[in-house]
């Protein structure tokens, strides 16, 4: 490919070249995966957009320098969200030591000295922890991600019921369907099938992912074609 066909976002070829085991497909699904080379659609349209016009846009080692490290990042952030009952657990009883308001507030206002997240993180932990040792959420039940996790905790014990009833209590539950629920409950929709929603979701990411490299595509071909008219 000539220097000039891809200028601008990032080379279609690049990132086709690139190994599929090496890359973070994360909202696609498995028979996707063994059958498309590609990152997901959030990351192609981020890595897009951030080195737009610069030379790594057209560097295959250096993408996948980013993305080899975008996979890496995330791994280890799965292994310590899975913590999360755990660290909760031990910030409760943390709690329990700490008699005084003043001696709460005191840590509260100097968290991050102590611990690698913020109070705000933390308080959700404690939430979690809470609610599974009070026996509200069973500990196998508990979503993969904190934030999902911390989203159940808030529904109220009816509300769980209906939550379980519509298949979203579980490790695969999504923060995002959880919060869709949440607004239904609010609004008195009772008729939303919310993990239709999540597979409907999926479907247009896919959908999405593969528009984009079209029009990237579409785009190198088109400065291509505009190379060579410009030799004419």
């Amino acid at each position: 490919m000539s220097k000039a066909t891809s200028r601008r976002g990032v080379s279609l070829r690049a990132l086709q070249d690139l190994d599929a085991d090496e890359v973070p497909a994360f909202d696609a699904r498995p028979q996707e995966l063994r059958e498309l080379t590609i990152v997901s659609s959030e990351t192609l349209e981020t890595i897009s957009s951030v080195f737009s016009g610069t030379e790594l846009a057209n560097d295959q080692a250096r993408i996948r320098v980013i993305l080899e490290t975008q996979r890496a990042v995330n791994a280890a952030w799965e292994r310590a969200a899975r913590s999360f009952l755990e660290i909760g657990r031990a910030l409760n009883t943390l709690d329990n030591v700490l008699f005084s308001r003043e001696e709460k507030n005191r840590l509260k206002s100097s968290f991050e000295e102590f611990f690698p997240f913020s109070e705000p993180v933390a308080s959700q932990f404690r939430r979690i922890a809470t609610v599974v040792d009070s026996g509200r959420l069973d500990e196998t039940s508990l979503p993969g991600s904190y934030s999902a996790a911390y989203q159940l905790s808030l529904l109220a014990p009816d509300e769980l019921d209906i939550a379980r009833e519509h298949g979203l209590v579980g490790p695969n539950t999504s923060r995002s369907a959880i919060i869709a629920f949440r607004k239904s409950i609010k609004r008195n929709i009772s008729h939303v099938d919310f993990a239709a929603l999540s597979t409907e979701a999926r479907r247009l990411k896919s959908t999405r992912r593969h528009m984009l490299e079209q029009l990237i595509a579409i785009r190198t071909r088109l400065k291509e074609i505009q190379t060579l008219l410009d030799e004419d």
